[in-house]
């Protein structure tokens, strides 16, 4: 019994240890050298996720998302910080001239207010850059809580199953950062700060592909847009409201919700968590030059078919569509209102009872209020929060 209760202590000594040699600060060294090119706090940003259970239907909880030791947590949080300097650093494309962030601006919820974005030496690319900043988060997106919710995945073709893939395909790709995966680990190797950085996110100063992946997809992971006047709607309106309006919301933003919830949240829900479809044809042309997922596939059922995006900060990620048509949500509202292409693949959903394109013949009044209640799904907070911000000096 004495010989056990001294393992149990010594045990638990060296858990202590281990635990106490944990860093959330870099040292006077390292931070001497990070800091001649970039603008990081000694102390360790925080990038784990904290959610409501109010997003998730009844008996569903979050309690798997951050089962984490504090050990953990703070790996998570050194891979999200080497994230967001990778994130935006622009010498890891081929010209120098071009970051993940060129195509996935802060400011418009990490999207791009062109149609189509620049890449290297400008080349531009072949569809509208897709917000990062636009669910709960993607790490639960792509994998949901509520098994019964579409799983998401990358790209407006669904060509990228996840979000490595789509970051190893953005590095590569021609018309976007067009580097190799040797010469991206040689630009890496080229900066004094990044041994610094992979010996704190990953326990060595290797610079490998995977890591780099890694890094990045934890910072894109953190990326939670959940501070809008919606959720706080969402989260407080069931102790002040007997029937379906937000205590928060003005009447005609209420009215919005009300026509949001009739028409669109059979695809893109109503809590603005997950999405019902992950892909279908909104009926935007009857022929197609871009043929989204039934081009890649050469399958004509697929013909026009593209991912369904989330919602969230749609006010500010303009343009709208693959191909960035609509320059305004008022021309989004339109389309639906107004003008469903009756394509052969178009979705049930766009359908009527005779199989037609669905004519919502809304009111001005009631387009109004659907913007309205649109404009309320944005984050300000999330744009300018420093720790998704350009680290670089």
């Amino acid at each position: 019994m004495l010989r056990a209760f001294v393992l149990l202590l010594i045990s638990a000594f060296i858990f202590s240890c281990t635990e106490e040699r944990i860093p959330s600060v870099y040292s006077g060294d390292e931070y001497d050298v990070i800091t001649s090119s970039l603008n990081l706090p000694r102390k360790l940003d925080n990038y784990e996720l904290v959610l409501g259970e109010h997003y998730l239907p009844k008996g569903k909880t979050f309690s798997n998302l951050n089962n984490y030791s504090q050990f953990e947590k703070q790996q998570l949080n050194f891979k999200a910080t080497l994230g967001r300097v990778l994130f935006y650093d622009t010498n890891l494309s081929s010209d120098r001239s071009v970051s993940c962030a060129s195509c996935h601006k802060q400011e418009n919820a990490f999207s791009d207010t062109r149609a189509f974005s620049d890449g290297v030496s400008t080349r531009a690319t072949t569809r509208n850059s897709l917000a990062l900043a636009t669910t709960l988060s993607f790490k639960i997106s792509y994998n949901p809580v509520d098994q019964s919710q579409a799983r998401a995945k990358f790209s407006w073709d669904d060509s990228s199953a996840n979000l490595g893939m789509q970051i190893r395909r953005a590095f590569n790709k021609d018309n976007e950062m067009n580097i190799s995966d040797e010469e991206l680990i040689a630009r890496v190797n080229e900066q004094d700060f990044y041994p610094i950085l992979f010996e704190n996110a990953f326990g060595d100063q290797n610079v490998t592909r995977e890591y780099i992946t890694e890094a990045i997809t934890a910072f894109v992971d953190a990326i939670s847009a959940t501070d809008s006047k919606f959720d706080e709607g969402l989260e407080f309106s069931s102790q002040f409201s007997s029937d379906n309006s937000f205590y928060n919301f003005t009447e005609e933003e209420n009215m919005g919700k009300l026509i949001y919830n009739q028409h669109c949240a059979s695809c893109h829900t109503d809590k603005h968590n997950f999405t019902v479809k992950s892909t279908a044809n909104n009926g935007l042309d009857l022929q197609y030059t871009d043929r989204g997922i039934g081009g890649r596939l050469n399958d004509p059922s697929k013909f026009g078919v593209f991912k369904v995006p989330f919602l969230r900060n749609v006010g500010i990620t303009a343009p709208y569509m693959h191909d960035g048509r609509f320059a305004t949500l008022e021309e989004v509202v339109e389309h639906y209102n107004s003008g469903i292409q009756n394509h052969q693949n178009l979705s049930e959903e766009l359908k009527d009872e005779s199989g037609n394109p669905k004519k919502l013949n809304l009111k001005q009044s009631e387009k109004d209020a659907l913007v309205a209640y649109l404009n309320t799904l944005t984050d300000t907070n999330l744009i300018k929060d420093q720790r998704f911000s350009d680290p670089f000096k």
